[in-house]
């Protein structure tokens, strides 16, 4: 895929420290001074995005954050499983749709689902109408939105796994597992504590040091952040459960699928306090092994 045909251009790359991939060096970067998605024309029969003071950031309609318009490794990766590929793409989470209109000007067919429906509005509004016949919208949320098994050739779920509580990340990963076809790649995103958590890093390494199955567990998140502006943007959710890379994989292998790929994401575009030390988010990209079923025990 072209930056040209994407509408989105790539960005330096520098070699990241071994266990950690930048944006830069597999992601694609946002064109403009405010980004692919700022700069289309508003739609006014659909409700305005919130506005927000740093480019490439989106805050969502039902404050659960934000979307990015600067693609890590692992959304990169997904767009590119577009190329020959016979089988529709899946991105769970896909707020106004940056990714998965990437995709399918790469030639997917795509099935975005997001919880909030007027995204999916918004979405299918800045899509080009040429693409809409490979669009298919469906409103849900994990874990309980389903789909048929073996339906996609890659699946995408970035930055949603971390509003779920343990038990909900385990039938969430086994579901994505299922709907899988065999030799399909997952490709998995979340928040970490090393960014704008940071208050709770000492919480998670002594949970994770005690031995706790989801050390990521933290109540009230809103109390922990550095800055209280933030807040307005999160809708204060009750929990949020922030991952690494090594919770990301176990979810993945304990759904049976083969970890291929697992580290953190140095999102050096992010701003200010969300940005720390190269760790800010946590990916991982698994695969469907050729002819097995994955374990359904927790779906």
């Amino acid at each position: 895929m072209s930056a040209r045909q994407s509408g989105i251009a790539r960005g330096a790359a520098r070699q990241p420290p071994p266990g950690r991939e930048t944006a830069a060096s597999h992601g694609l970067y946002a064109i403009g001074a405010a980004g692919i998605f700022a700069a289309m024309l508003p739609f006014p029969t659909l409700p305005a995005p919130p506005r927000f003071g740093a480019r490439n950031i989106v805050p969502t309609l039902n404050g659960t954050g934000f979307m990015f318009e600067v693609l890590d490794g692992y959304a990169s990766s997904w767009i590119q499983q577009a190329d020959g590929s016979n089988a529709p793409l899946l991105e769970i989470g896909c707020a106004y749709g940056v990714a998965t209109i990437a995709a399918l000007e790469a030639g997917a067919q795509v099935v975005a689902c997001d919880m909030e429906p007027a995204h999916l509005q918004i979405l299918r509004s800045r899509a080009p109408a040429a693409l809409h016949a490979r669009l298919d919208c469906v409103a849900g949320r994990l874990p309980e939105v389903e789909f048929r098994d073996g339906r996609f050739a890659a699946i995408l779920c970035s930055r949603v796994l971390h509003f779920l509580s343990g038990p909900e990340i385990d039938a969430a990963v086994a579901a994505m597992a299922r709907w899988l076809r065999p030799g399909g790649h997952l490709y998995l995103v979340s928040d970490t504590p090393y960014g704008i958590w940071r208050n709770f890093i000492p919480d998670f390494e002594a949970a994770k040091q005690a031995g706790a199955r989801w050390p990521g567990m933290m109540h009230d998140p809103c109390d922990r952040l550095p800055t209280p502006g933030i807040a307005r943007y999160l809708g204060r959710p009750a929990f949020m459960n922030l991952l690494d890379p090594g919770l990301l994989a176990r979810s993945c292998s304990e759904a049976g699928l083969q970890v291929m790929r697992a580290g953190f994401i140095d999102r050096r575009d992010f701003r200010g306090l969300a940005a720390l030390d190269g760790r800010e988010n946590a990916g991982v990209m698994a695969i469907r092994p050729p002819a097995s079923r994955p374990d359904i025990g927790n779906a």
